[in-house]
């Protein structure tokens, strides 16, 4: 469905849940980076009153957008927002009515608060919508190779044997993510014959969103404690087989983040790592254990600590984090490692 058609769509299931009319004002504000289309606004109709919301319209909500929807409405308090999706995950609507953005989904269901109006609708069953990326590129096996070539742009005219074992994955994918790679416009060829990485911003940017959504989740090997107080005392532990991810690597990387979750990548087992670290299985733990799916040996690091993931990895986890100060983080790490490459 267009933008248009979600909210109409919206505004009527809302109408027939609750008796609040509204209409659609078109208006004058611009599409922000093609991430959230903010053109119009709505004016809910109830009682004798209208009040009118800022709106912000997309396909599905995901997680990765939560920081960039929290950045625009701090940045424009004077504004009544109202993000307007065809489908929002449960946690996410959970999420979204914790932090007081008013949300409405096409089948009806909300939650608006201003002033005297109240609107909570949590029960209209909705399909969710999965715009899939077209081929094998946008999987989790292509997202393990994009990590290499834009975390070094140079591995590019690398064997594909060489990029295979880099990406820890089998080499029959390699020549099928080059001709996407081609077909859509990321790399282009020098005379030379040297391939070399086109609108490397927009294909960095995709891959943060896909990363976040659909790889990360499956190397997560769980959360934990400590007997050891590794949360506290973490730059004191023993460094042999994992890397610091996540906050810790955004502190070691630019000496501006105080960690208050650990997040570890590791090649060993869980169970090997669990008894070597003494962790404690605890789903509220501030320790976060992940996989480390690339070849270290094989792929050039560029950061200031190489006990750290690559710095791209660690980009991605603190830019699409809830926490304001993660995000600046982030940028500090994108502008030092990834912007001169």
């Amino acid at each position: 469905m267009r933008g248009e058609e979600i909210i109409q769509e919206a505004l009527r299931q809302l109408k027939r849940q609750t008796g609040v009319s509204a209409n659609v004002v078109p208006l004058r504000i611009l599409t922000q980076n093609g991430e959230f289309t903010i053109d119009n606004r709505v004016q809910l109709n109830y009682y004798s009153k209208t009040i009118e919301f800022a709106v912000l319209v997309k396909n599905e909500i995901r997680k990765v957008h939560l920081p960039g929807i929290l950045e625009l409405i701090a940045r424009r308090k004077d504004e009544n927002w109202l993000v307007i999706s065809q489908y929002i995950p449960k946690p996410l609507k959970q999420e979204l009515k914790n932090q007081g953005i008013n949300y409405l989904e096409a089948s009806g269901n909300c939650f608006i608060r201003n002033e005297d109006l109240y609107l909570f609708v949590n029960d209209q069953a909705v399909t969710p919508v999965r715009l899939r990326e077209q081929g094998k590129l946008w999987n989790p096996t292509g997202l393990k190779f994009l990590m290499v070539i834009l975390q070094d742009p140079e591995m590019l005219n690398s064997s594909h044997r060489t990029l295979a074992k880099a990406s820890g994955i089998a080499l029959g994918n390699i020549g099928s993510f080059f001709d996407e790679l081609k077909k859509e416009g990321y790399i282009t060829t020098y005379t030379s014959g040297a391939l070399r990485i086109e609108n490397k911003t927009q294909l960095q940017n995709k891959w943060v969103e896909l990363f976040t959504s659909i790889l990360r989740p499956k190397l997560k090997l769980g959360t934990f404690r400590s007997f050891d107080n590794i949360y506290s005392n973490w730059k004191y532990a023993p460094q042999k087989d994992f890397l610091w991810g996540g906050e810790p690597a955004g502190d070691l990387l630019t000496g501006y983040l105080n960690p208050e979750k650990i997040t570890l990548y590791t090649k060993k087992s869980k169970i090997e790592i669990m008894k070597e670290l003494r962790l404690i299985p605890d789903v509220d733990g501030a320790i976060e254990l992940m996989e480390i799916f690339w070849n270290e040996q094989e792929l050039r690091h560029q950061g200031k600590n190489q006990h750290t993931v690559p710095p791209l990895l660690a980009y991605a986890e603190l830019a699409t984090s809830l926490d304001s100060r993660n995000r600046e983080i982030a940028e500090r790490i994108k502008k030092e490692y990834l912007e001169n490459e």
